[in-house]
């Protein structure tokens, strides 16, 4: 124990040795931290006693690796502490993003529920048109072209008719112009014909199907296979032409496509940004004939479509027409072929099978021939035998009628001696 002059003097000799040793204030604060703190008892200090080292090249060396050793000491120190805050901030957003995704998975799991019970009691109120195509539809026996012109249509019962649709092979087009769809009725549109390989067309003109629906059946015309007509005039898939991306989406999704012949996209406020990706699309895609765009924006405005955009998508549809004509006129030159082929097949066949059926009528004359001769033959033989056998029976008369006249000769030859 030392008094407080003590502790000062102690002090002050230390920071004349850190001067000596030519080390500066911002180096030796790592060495300072590392002294414990000044603890009081009663009128009494303690603190440890501080080496006082000659201003020698050694103690410098020795001064300035103990200064790196503190220094290393604090980095590690606060890099593992900026890792544990590193750990627990990633712990806390682990958290949070697996509360948003339960709240999520919560949430589609209610709207399924939502929809579901919609379904049922609209099953139950359903009667009329509806519930008879809708039954026809799950049997497959409906008839190949359906209409709900007539038919009040609101988004439960367009989920009902979709997954009737989903697994059906009966109906080939069906058509729902006009019948004030919504952009929640695009999805179930768009899930549809994900699953549905053999509806050849779908009408939807004059609805309100929207972004959200373009991108829905984008993304269905990249699996399905077998959709050749498709109609979505009016039906502001842009937002009023604010909003793009579900046509660009579309656009792309028919490089993928090899089916679709028709696409109607009139009057959606389509602009020239997703003109020029439908310019690529259609120039990739040798399969679309037909492609209305007409209707999207005024002469004025500049972010219509161009011009030479529409010019550009109508060179290549024409060159796709072509394609397909020139395609028709090779099969229509090949079914010719191929019934040449078959007549001459046929006409072959029909020369073998008179040869044959001459063959085989020489054969059968040959053998009625060799079959009556064998039969006269037989006859011949039975009546040779039936001849030997009545000569064979006057003999033997004769025979006997001799030998009983040669017996009374001789008798009377006896009665005469």
């Amino acid at each position: 124990s030392r008094p407080a002059s003590s502790v000062r003097g102690s002090v002050s000799a230390s920071s004349v040795a850190l001067a000596m040793a030519g080390v500066g204030a911002d180096d030796a604060s790592p060495f300072d931290e590392e002294e414990n703190d000044v603890r009081l008892d009663g009128a009494l200090v303690f603190k440890p006693p501080v080496e006082v080292l000659p201003k020698t090249k050694r103690t410098e060396e020795l001064q300035k690796r103990k200064i790196e050793e503190l220094k290393r000491k604090k980095e590690a120190t606060e890099a593992l502490r900026k890792q544990k805050e590193q750990e627990a901030a990633q712990r806390f957003k682990d958290e949070q993003q697996a509360k948003r995704q339960k709240a999520m998975a919560e949430q589609k799991r209610l709207e399924l529920e939502r929809k579901r019970r919609e379904e049922e009691e609209q099953r139950k109120k359903m009667e009329g048109g509806l519930d008879t195509i809708l039954h026809t539809l799950s049997e497959n026996v409906s008839a190949p072209h359906i209409t709900l012109s007539c038919i009040e249509l609101g988004s439960v019962r367009l989920r009902l008719l979709t997954q009737a649709l989903e697994q059906n092979e009966s109906c080939l087009s069906i058509d729902l112009n006009r019948r004030g769809l919504t952009d929640e009725d695009g999805l179930s549109l768009g899930s549809m014909l994900e699953k549905n390989c053999f509806l050849r067309k779908l009408e939807c003109e004059g609805n309100n199907l929207g972004v959200r629906s373009a991108e829905a059946i984008a993304d269905a015309l990249r699996k399905n296979t077998c959709l050749q007509t498709l109609n979505l005039e009016r039906n502001n898939l842009t937002a009023d032409g604010n909003d793009q991306k579900g046509i660009i989406r579309l656009a792309e999704a028919l490089k993928e496509n090899r089916s679709l012949r028709v696409l109607m996209l009139s009057r959606n406020g389509i602009t020239a940004q997703a003109g020029e990706d439908f310019v690529k699309a259609v120039e990739a895609n040798e399969m679309l004939t037909v492609i209305d765009l007409s209707g999207n924006g005024s002469s004025g405005n500049e972010s219509s479509l161009s011009v030479d955009q529409l010019r550009r998508i109508d060179a290549a549809a024409e060159r796709n027409r072509e394609l397909a004509s020139r395609l028709r006129r090779a099969e229509r030159r090949e079914r010719f072929a191929l019934y040449n082929e078959e007549f001459k097949c046929r006409q072959h066949y029909m020369q073998v099978e008179a040869m044959r059926l001459e063959v085989e009528a020489h054969e059968e004359r040959r053998l009625n021939r060799m079959r009556a001769r064998f039969d006269r033959w037989v006859e011949e033989v039975e009546e040779a035998a039936r001849e030997e056998k009545h000569i064979i029976e006057e003999l033997e008369s004769d025979a006997v009628d001799r030998a009983a006249a040669n017996a009374s000769k001789n008798k009377g030859k006896k009665k005469r001696k």
